[in-house]
C-alpha cells in the first residue's frame, strides 16, 4: 500500500517542506561528492566516500516520497539549490588556482549544517509517520545515522581545523 497524507496534515505545507528537503539534499550531495574527490590526500577519504553513497540514498529516498506522495516536482528550488551550492564553492579565500588549507574547515561546517537539518526532516517523518502512513521506525533508523554521520563530519573538522590555521600544517 503507498503511503497517504491523511486529512490532518496540510499536504500544500508538507510538500513545500520535503520540496526544501529535497533541494536541500541535491546541494549536500553535490557538496559531499565533491569533498570525497577532492580530499583523498586525507585521513579521512574513505568516510567522505561513505557519506557521499549515503546522501546520495537518502536524497533518492526523499525523491521517491515525493512521488509517492504524487506531490509536485520543484524543479527550480532543486536548480536554485544546485547553483547555490556550485556558488557556494567560490569562496574568498585567498588562492585562486589551488585548494585553501581553509577549505575542508568550510565544506565540513557546511556539511554538519546540511546533516543537522536533514536530522529534523527524519525527526519531523517520524513524528508524521502515523498520519503519512509510514512505519516510524525507519526514520528513527535514518535519525541515527545522520548523528553517525555528524559525528563523522566533527571528526573531519577537528582535523582540519587543527591544520589549516598554522604555517606548520602537517601538526
Amino acid at each position: 500500500m503507498a503511503p497517504q497524507i491523511s486529512g490532518t496534515v496540510d499536504k500544500k505545507l508538507f510538500g513545500l517542506y520535503l520540496s526544501d528537503h529535497l533541494a536541500g539534499a541535491t546541494a549536500g550531495q553535490g557538496r559531499i561528492e565533491r569533498m570525497a574527490r577532492d580530499f583523498t590526500d586525507t585521513p579521512f577519504h574513505a568516510e567522505l566516500a561513505a557519506l557521499a553513497t549515503q546522501i546520495r540514498e537518502e536524497r533518492e529516498y526523499v525523491r521517491g516520497l515525493v512521488g509517492d506522495f504524487g506531490l509536485p516536482r520543484r524543479t527550480p528550488r532543486r536548480a536554485a539549490a544546485w547553483v547555490a551550492e556550485r556558488a557556494g564553492r567560490l569562496k574568498l579565500n585567498g588562492r585562486v588556482v589551488s585548494r585553501s588549507p581553509m577549505t575542508l574547515v568550510l565544506e565540513s561546517e557546511f556539511m554538519r549544517s546540511a546533516v543537522i537539518g536533514k536530522l529534523g526532516l527524519w525527526q519531523t517523518l517520524h513524528d508524521l509517520s502515523g498520519d503519512l502512513g509510514l512505519d516510524g521506525s525507519r526514520f528513527d533508523g535514518l535519525a541515527t545515522k545522520a548523528r553517525e554521520q555528524i559525528a563523522t563530519l566533527d571528526r573531519v573538522h577537528e582535523y582540519a581545523r587543527r591544520r589549516s590555521f598554522y604555517t606548520n600544517r602537517g601538526s
